[in-house]
């Protein structure tokens, strides 16, 4: 990662410290330095610039990862975006697995920095705030381990100019391992301050990551099995967080005027470059969504939680054009019951199947189910509309052996399962461990 994106990430954190002061006071701006907001009175304004580079790198990062997928296709003029729906996901030439790059790497390293500085001040003053702020700053690094491990296929944890050596496609299940730590610290930390609500919210983030990591080991080196996985410890993580949240509860990063846009939402919604894919929702002249594909296949009706996710992601109705500012949903109650639904699957307790099953459709009023359809296909398709725009589609394809009709043969998608985004060509050039220079001297 190149020095000039972490000047970024400490001006940008340096506006969130001094948001509060006359900017005439301030002889000169430009003359802040990282050690500005190493200062105590500066530590939550480091976490909370840190959750914003978190939540704008998942808005860019997801976007290649979906398109990728038959979550999304592409609709505009922008050839590397149908390079990625035609399955090349693995070029690190495409300058849209390109562009996120930076700014993945800006959002990881900023959160670790914040533990850092975090950790540091609350040796020097333990109080509720401190802490409070230390255990947010390991819940986003760990949302950015997480994501990390769930759409990337190598990484390199560099640091400023300090070139990291990349971590490996084999080892990135250590990615997902660190997120997992992360979430374990900060529910530990939210439970000594009391603020058990952001507790379980790292518990229902840890119950993904969790999953995820299970995931990848079916996945890895390519998919084999029947693509089901069972953790006990998700299981155990999802059944807390459903026994104290709300029926339909989420975990959202959310995006605002007054921090940044959601990324994925401008090329959608705005630029219109991709849009949602024809599997899911039907189109106009304009392709403009004005309809829904994807059936509930029991109640052979317009897929309620597809209706939910796309309201969602057009601020308010799904034939709206939507703005670019929509949240985007990391947990859910809908993910916890999912997770125990597939672990009862892989433990043919088709019983306790149902029950998490139903405890989904109920929510959005649809006919319990009961052996209708094959109860693979159930799970697929229940995972399919309720975990929609969230990060995990493309992963579930390989597993489970789906194919995009779009994709072409000689793709990573098609060709090689299991082939996540690549180590892009701007850290490939910057980064001696992989441009070929040596790191040397």
């Amino acid at each position: 990662m190149k020095n000039r994106n972490i000047k970024s990430c400490v001006a940008l954190l340096a506006a969130f410290a001094l948001g509060g002061c006359d900017i005439l006071d301030v002889n000169n701006p430009n003359s802040l330095v990282e050690e500005d907001i190493r200062s105590e009175a500066a530590a939550a304004a480091v976490v909370n610039g840190a959750l914003t580079l978190v939540s704008s790198s998942v808005s860019q990062s997801w976007q290649p990862y979906l398109v990728a997928s038959d979550e999304m296709r592409w609709i505009g003029s922008r050839d590397a975006w149908l390079s990625l729906d035609l399955g090349f996901v693995s070029d690190p030439l495409n300058e849209f697995i390109d562009g996120p790059f930076p700014a993945m790497g800006q959002g990881r390293w900023m959160s670790d920095e914040a533990i850092e500085i975090l950790t540091e001040h609350q040796a020097n003053n333990p109080s509720t705030a401190i802490k409070t702020d230390l255990a947010r700053a390991y819940l986003y690094s760990g949302i950015m381990y997480m994501v990390i491990g769930e759409i990337q296929e190598d990484f390199a944890f560099s640091d400023k100019t300090e070139s990291g050596a990349p971590i490996g496609p084999d080892n990135m299940y250590q990615v997902l391992d660190g997120a997992i730590e992360r979430f374990s610290t900060a529910i530990s930390g939210f439970n000594e301050v009391g603020a058990t609500d952001m507790a379980l919210q790292a518990k229902a983030l840890r119950a993904r990551a969790r999953q995820s990591r299970a995931i990848w080991d079916v996945i890895n080196p390519s998919p084999s099995g029947d693509g089901l996985v069972s953790s006990a410890e998700a299981g155990a993580d999802a059944s807390d967080v459903l026994a104290n949240v709300s029926p339909d509860w989420t975990y959202d990063l959310t995006f605002s005027s007054a921090s940044r846009s959601n990324s994925m939402a401008s090329w959608v919604n705005d630029r219109k470059e991709n849009q949602i894919d024809l599997s899911i929702a039907t189109v106009d002249d304009q392709n403009d969504i004005n309809g829904i594909a994807l059936q509930d296949p029991i109640d052979g009706v317009d897929d309620p939680a597809v209706i939910k996710w796309l309201n969602q992601w057009k601020g308010g109705s799904y034939l709206d054009k939507g703005g670019i500012y929509p949240p985007l949903t990391l947990a859910s109650a809908r993910m916890m019951h999912l997770i125990l639904a597939e672990n009862a699957l892989k433990g043919m307790d088709s019983s306790a199947f149902a029950t998490h099953i139903n405890h989904i459709r109920a929510l959005d009023g649809l006919t319990p189910y009961d052996g209708q359809i094959s109860e693979m296909e159930m799970l697929q398709h229940t995972r399919r509309v309720n975990l929609l725009l969230q990060g995990l589609r493309l992963a579930d394809m390989y597993r489970w052996g789906l194919t995009d009709p779009k994709w072409q043969g000689a793709s990573a998608a098609s060709s090689q399962p299991g082939t996540m985004l690549p180590i892009s060509i701007i850290e490939i050039r910057a980064n001696c461990h992989l441009n070929g220079l040596g790191c040397g001297g």
